[in-house]
């Protein structure tokens, strides 16, 4: 019986004439720079105290980084 009740089920649902929703993509400004990827490695140590700092100030690791590459190529 209940195979029965599911097949009636999936008759209706078939039978029914339901319109599609076509939803339109368009990609995102960025108001951004434009950014790229780069990958190099560094110590485990360096790295997990990194992870802490930007926890600690409540920062992502990449905008810690780049703040601290910023003040770098400015201060020489």
């Amino acid at each position: 019986m209940a195979k029965q009740n599911f097949n009636a089920l999936i008759n209706r649902a078939k039978s029914s004439n339901q319109q599609k929703i076509i939803q339109k993509v368009s990609p995102v400004k960025s108001t951004k720079d434009k950014e790229v990827q780069f990958s190099f490695y560094l110590s485990k140590k360096l790295l997990k105290e990194i992870k802490l700092k930007a926890l600690n100030e409540n920062e992502s690791i990449k905008n810690l980084i780049n703040k601290a590459l910023e003040q770098y190529l400015n201060a020489n």
